[in-house]
């Protein structure tokens, strides 16, 4: 006769402990491995900028505080120079006054001793009037040629341009008045001395 156990067998101890222990998977324990590498570099890219950041920043401080010694060191120089230089525009001021004094007391001396060169026989001044480099001289002749005269010896000198008669007429005692214009020049022009050859 055939027996057949229709009651499952109890497992042993040994079998339902062996069940029980999880199974190891290699691929989610490399994934974890992955990850903990990737923060790690992370974290050691991160500290090593912020080292880099932090010297850079102490490097800079010790720059501009030395640079902050070097500027009130050189405080006393600095105010010195500011102080020579605001002599020096002073002075510079000053000199120019000076310069613009001594032109103006010398413009008028110039001007009369150059009309006083011009000046020929038989013509006698009564009035000279400066305006700019304008010059207005009125005065008396004994005849219109000695007027043209003067004119002439205006015209040739370096110190006065366009000599041009306004005025001229008869007065008394056979005198003649005149007024002329001209342009006075406190530095002239240099004259050649030497003339060009004709033809060349």
């Amino acid at each position: 006769m055939i027996k057949i156990n229709l009651v499952a067998e109890t497992p042993t101890k040994a079998a339902r402990a062996k069940r029980a222990q999880p199974e190891f998977s290699l691929g989610a324990r490399q994934g974890d491995i992955l990850l903990v590498v990737v923060l790690a570099l992370a974290l050691l890219g991160i500290g090593t900028r912020w080292l880099l950041l932090k010297n850079e920043r102490d490097h800079l401080r010790e720059v501009e505080r030395a640079k902050r010694v070097e500027r009130d060191e050189l405080q006393p120089y600095i105010q010195k120079v500011q102080e020579l230089e605001t002599k020096r525009d002073q002075l510079r001021h000053k000199i120019n006054v000076i310069n613009s004094l001594k032109q103006n007391q010398r413009g008028p001396v110039r001007i009369m001793d150059e009309v006083s060169r011009a000046l020929p026989d038989l013509v006698w001044l009564t009035k000279m009037t400066m305006r700019g480099n304008n010059l207005t001289i009125s005065g008396l002749a004994m005849d219109e040629t000695a007027v043209a005269n003067y004119i002439s010896n205006l015209d040739s000198s370096p110190f006065f341009q366009e000599p041009t008669l306004k005025r001229m007429a008869r007065g008394k005692e056979d005198t003649f008045s005149f007024v002329l214009d001209c342009a006075f020049t406190y530095a002239p022009p240099e004259i050649s001395g030497e003339d060009e050859a004709p033809g060349t």
